[in-house]
């Protein structure tokens, strides 16, 4: 295209005004396609971006599972009817199971400790793990389950002196793991390995500890949990009526989830169920929220962070914030079948071990059609 200089232009604008008009409509459209040009190249490189950051998330958090599954026994009289057997899978109840390596489980827990989480040397004083949850969400029905695991259940628990030498296991209830750490990090990855070897060795694709403290905090940033007071707890808070309808703000959702009376057999039972409740409805009200504000986990986990440890890095945030969006919560929370008994000194929980093992079944595999 003709470059005319500026005295040209001054010159054309007077003898030809109608050739000067279309030659600034051109300059406008130029300038304009470049615009368009430049917003379409920021679009595709952010949704690419995007998109990386969200494919290494996923690859990020099931190469945490490395390849494992479930060390479950399988029936011997199942695998002798099938001509054709396949490494994997499992004979249970004359039916076929395979292990679904696309499920991803997180182990979520309460710390019985207040103040901010910390690195601690003195064994008092890193806590135990009042609140122990399994978070499943299976790409395959888009389905998210939780499994409560009662602290009080017994289990092999790693022993570290004061110098953190290991010096054994001890069969003991399955919160004192967490004290035999450091508090943050060790913690939170002994507890995560004594819940995965009480569910048959199952793959745990990251964790997140927050101290009850933390819990006013969280509530807060989504609104609010809306909750049916299951139990009289007046004596914590006097809002927390039995069979009233409540939403938990500030401190009363800290007790709520926090308070039992031990005097009472069971109670950490009855505390269990309610934090069972509460997670159930903190999930759907989180979606809820994170739908009408796409930062919201980013910020959760900002004013979450004094409080908490994990090892679910920004990446897989992004990838499991956007994917939870597509899934739809099952509305059942399930509780480890067993018995409570006094032991000498506090309650154990033992599991029943069928039920367990047919819990483990139903989640985390799928029947193969012969």
């Amino acid at each position: 295209m003709e470059k005319l200089s500026k005295a040209d232009l001054e010159k054309e604008e007077i003898l030809n005004p109608e050739k000067a008009e279309k030659r600034r409509l051109r300059k406008r459209k130029a300038r304009l396609m470049a615009a368009v040009t430049v917003v379409c190249v920021i679009f595709v490189v952010g949704t690419t971006g995007f998109m990386v950051v969200r494919a290494m998330g996923k690859n990020s958090i099931m190469s945490k599972g490395g390849g494992m599954e479930p060390a479950i026994s399988t029936d011997v009289k199942v695998m002798d009817k099938v001509a054709q057997w396949q490494d994997g899978w499992i004979g249970y109840q004359d039916k076929i199971y395979e292990y679904n390596d696309d499920i991803m489980t997180f182990l979520i827990m309460g710390i019985d400790k207040k103040d901010k989480l910390e690195t601690v040397e003195n064994g008092g004083q890193k806590g135990q793990a009042d609140a122990v949850f399994l978070v499943v969400m299976n790409p395959h029905n888009k389905k998210v389950d939780l499994i409560a695991v009662n602290r009080d259940t017994m289990a092999d628990v790693e022993v570290y002196g004061q110098s953190g030498a290991y010096s054994g296991t001890v069969k003991a209830q399955i919160a004192l793991q967490h004290a035999y750490g450091d508090g943050k990090d060790k913690s939170a990855r002994l507890m995560e390995k004594a819940v995965s070897a009480l569910l048959y060795q199952l793959p745990i694709h990251g964790y997140l500890a927050v101290n009850m403290d933390g819990i006013p905090t969280i509530n807060d940033i989504i609104g609010g949990v809306e909750v049916e007071c299951l139990q009289d707890l007046t004596a914590a808070d006097p809002a927390l009526s039995a069979g009233d309808t409540v939403r938990l703000e500030g401190e009363t959702a800290f007790w709520y989830v926090k308070y039992r009376d031990t005097d009472v057999f069971e109670s950490n039972r009855h505390r269990l169920e309610r934090q069972a409740q509460y997670l159930q409805g903190f999930i759907e009200q989180a979606r809820a929220a994170f739908k009408k504000d796409v930062t919201l986990p980013l910020t959760l986990f900002q004013k979450l962070s004094p409080y908490m440890t994990t090892d679910i890095k920004a990446d897989e945030v992004t990838y499991l914030a956007t994917t939870a969006a597509s899934y739809a919560f099952s509305g059942e929370i399930h509780m480890l079948e067993g018995e409570t008994r006094m032991g000498e000194v506090y309650e154990e929980f033992y599991p029943d071990e069928d039920a367990l093992h047919q819990l483990v079944i139903d989640i985390f595999y799928e029947e193969v059609q012969q």
